[in-house]
């Protein structure tokens, strides 16, 4: 193990770098030594706590203010996340700088990650109820092991700790470090004192079930507070000859509050931590200094407000300045520690060449096609970051990292990169659910199937299985011609039925089963990450079936239905589930040819295009929506209908109440956030409000039949939040035709037929 090389500093003579480099160390040394009188090693041990870990920042202030020099700092968790900053070089104030620039919500939640990725993975297994995506092997279904990626919390580790150097030794770091794990096999507690100090740091703070463990030496490594989340003794023996003690305390919790089985597992937890750390503060004698930080409200998970606990740090460190002042130097000899320990940032360096690392399945090219940076260009951290998080995007990967070696004027970036090793076959499921007063309780349950790179050009199967108001079977192979993944050809197999009501004076009079079977094969071309352009043809059958009241309505029998298609999306959404921010465009078009054996001659055009802007300040969004459908004068069968109706398309109206052979309809929706329910993962609730208009041509077959031919209108209160089991909503709606609708989905949007099924 081998810690990642810092960029070298540009120097055109680079021999006298290093000279006045050991000179000036000699000098402050020697200085150091002069005027050092005997005094005791100092350890600092901070202690875990996640988000409350911005306390420690607030005591590493608070001792250099004081004038407190540290030989050697224990931490586990997030006190080896502070600690290790401190340790590689970093300032107390550059450590908070670091902290305070975080963007946990990227971080830990990806908020900005699908605004990245290729349209073929923003299209393909797109679930709304929950993130998660099994593996499918001989040996049967496995997982990535963790619920949160840490891919962007290993790249900020490595970004601010890289001023350590290439040392693989932590008492070779500018102040001596160690970080303490637990090994998950034996159960013991692991002290990381060598190797790559980013990975000690993580392995540290890899918080069972939330992180995936980190693998060292054949160990299986994560957070240490199960076994030492106060670790005095470890400082004492490795370094230290008196201990300043950090830990992180929560108020007794209520007794109300643990009389439910989740508090009561969380709090079991509690009781085995806080457990350890009182043995450890029982160890402490009246030569060390205990400092407890009351933490009040923050909680482990409040990393938005991470930010918060420096202050309670600072002063809970400040109210012990009578003990902590005994270890205090004089302004000479601290300005010298303080020499010795802190490194200046790196520079930028010159990339003459980029090798990728742990490629297996992905195509190098492939990865290669996505960087923008190229040898002979000049690159500084920030460069490198977004590099690696472009590479990462392209959802193959657990992780991706990278390295720098060589001269600043001739550097080699080094990607590595971890292929999912629960891949290269996956399984998603989602489940969605509504209900409404008009009686309507449709559901829909579905499983997306999903096997990459099965050549070494980027060809992958696709396969998803759907039970609901919509049922449907489609299996295609996607293959991409070139290395970048530009030009494609995908043909497939498409089977779908769906259970269709038809309205009279706005009331369900009689149902009929729309289905429809092809194969189809298209050509295409992806636009970057935004845009994708496709045409082809397809050829199979379709019908319109009576199912209920069959008198009422006349079915069609089974048409052979062949013609071209033409398809264009473009789409900048940070999310599909009720997005903050984005565009959305979406065209559909088929020509029905008799001369490719089809029944009839029709065309089919179908748009929409979509806008969501967030408003800053308040955090308020705005969404503008408008769809519109025509035959282009051709006749449409019935089964080729366009529909509109149900919560997404048409407020107010019953699903697919609103049928016919041309329409539009435009939207404008405010919704105000009422509170943040997870501000680190993006969910909120929302109050909402929507006006909504259309017209909706009548289809011939159903024109006696109650079908709407006036401009229409539609107005809609309502609740919605993403929650951490999928979006849910609650509304209520009222139409020009005074007809008033009470709605409740929660999870995968249920389809209503219409082309605002892609817009959620």
């Amino acid at each position: 193990m081998t810690s990642s090389n810092p960029i070298a500093w540009p120097c055109s003579a680079r021999g006298a770098a290093p000279l006045v480099a050991v000179l000036t160390s000699l000098l402050v040394g020697a200085v150091y030594a002069q005027e050092q009188p005997t005094r005791p090693r100092i350890g600092l041990v901070l202690g875990g706590g996640g988000a409350k870990g911005g306390a420690h920042v607030g005591v590493l202030k608070a001792l250099e203010e004081m004038r407190i020099p540290v030989d050697c700092v224990v931490g586990t968790s997030v006190g080896s996340l502070v600690g290790g900053f401190y340790a590689a070089g970093n300032s107390a104030a550059e450590v908070e700088a670091s902290i305070r620039a975080i963007d946990w919500s990227e971080t830990l939640a990806f908020t900005s990650l699908r605004e990245q990725l290729p349209m073929r993975r923003k299209q393909s297994g797109i679930t709304y109820s929950n993130s998660l995506e099994f593996g499918l092997s001989s040996k049967g279904i496995s997982s990535a092991a963790g619920i949160i990626n840490t891919q962007h919390v290993e790249q900020t580790i490595r970004d601010i700790v890289r001023t350590s150097g290439a040392n693989d030794d932590f008492d070779q770091l500018p102040i001596r470090f160690r970080a303490v794990a637990t090994d998950m096999q034996s159960g013991e507690m692991v002290v990381l004192a060598k190797g790559d100090l980013a990975m000690a740091m993580r392995a540290s703070m890899a918080v069972q079930g939330a992180f995936a463990p980190v693998v060292l030496d054949k160990r299986v490594l994560a957070d240490g507070g199960a076994v030492r989340n106060l670790p005095v003794d470890v400082a004492k023996s490795a370094c230290a000859d008196v201990v300043i003690a950090v830990w992180l305390s929560a108020p007794t919790p209520e007794h109300e509050s643990l009389l439910s089985p989740l508090s009561l597992i969380t709090r079991t937890l509690d009781v085995v931590i806080d457990g350890n750390v009182r043995a450890q503060l029982e160890s402490l004698t009246p030569a060390d200094v205990p400092i407890e930080v009351k933490m009040g409200d923050l909680t482990a998970a409040s990393f938005d407000r991470l930010a918060d606990a420096i202050p309670l740090g600072y002063s809970a460190a400040v109210a012990r300045r009578a003990e902590l002042q005994r270890f205090a130097v004089s302004p000479a000899q601290y300005d010298a520690w303080r020499a010795r320990t802190v490194r200046e940032r790196v520079g930028v360096a010159t990339i003459a060449s980029i090798e990728f690392h742990g490629l297996d399945r992905v195509n190098e090219q492939y990865a290669r096609s996505i960087l923008t940076v190229r040898p002979g260009m000049q690159v500084d951290e920030k460069a490198l970051r977004e590099q690696v998080t472009a590479v990462f995007s392209l959802g193959d990967f657990e992780k991706v990292s990278y390295r720098v070696a060589g001269d600043s004027d001739k550097a080699t970036l080094h990607i590595d990169a971890v292929e999912k090793s629960w891949g290269p076959r996956f399984l998603r499921a989602d489940l969605g659910l509504m209900a409404s007063s008009q009686g309507e309780t449709p559901f829909v349950l579905r499983a997306d199937y999903l096997h990459n790179w099965m050549n070494h050009a980027g060809g992958e199967m696709h396969g998803a299985v759907q039970i609901g108001r919509t049922s449907l079977v489609d299996f295609s192979f996607y293959q991409p011609f070139d290395s970048a993944h530009r030009w494609f050809v995908e043909p497939g197999i498409h089977g779908r039925s769906a259970l269709e009501d038809v309205y009279a004076d706005g009331d369900a009079i009689a149902r009929f089963d729309l289905q429809h079977a092809y194969a189809r094969i298209e050509l295409g071309r992806t636009v970057l990450r935004s845009a994708e352009l496709r045409i082809g043809v397809r050829s199979g059958k379709a019908r319109a079936e009576p199912d209920i009241a069959a008198s009422l309505i006349e079915g069609t029998d089974k048409e052979d239905q062949s013609g071209w298609t033409a398809k264009f999306i473009f789409d900048t959404r940070n999310t599909p589930l009720l997005p903050t921010s984005g565009w959305l465009a979406k065209i559909d078009y088929f020509s029905s040819e008799r001369s490719f054996n089809s029944e009839h001659n029709y065309r089919r055009l179908d748009s929409l295009i979509q806008m969501t802007h967030r408003l800053k300040r308040s955090g308020d969004v705005i969404l503008v929506s408008a769809a519109g459908g025509t035959d282009l004068n051709s006749e449409l069968p019935l089964y080729e209908a366009f529909t509109l109706g149900g919560p997404k398309s048409f407020p107010g109206f019953g699903i697919g109440e609103l049928r016919g052979t041309e329409y539009w309809t435009g939207s404008v929706s405010y919704l105000s956030k009422i509170v943040d329910i997870s501000k680190l993962f993006g969910q909120a609730l929302y109050a909402g409000v929507q006006l909504q208009a259309g017209e909706m041509s009548a289809i011939p077959e159903l024109s006696a039949r109650g079908t709407y031919d006036d401009l229409l209108y539609s107005g809609s209160i309502f609740l919605t939040a993403r929650t951490p089991i999928g979006p849910a909503t609650v509304s209520v709606a009222g139409t020009s035709t005074d007809t008033w609708v009470v709605s409740f989905s929660l999870g995968r949007p249920v389809e209503e037929g219409s082309i605002t099924d892609f817009a959620r």
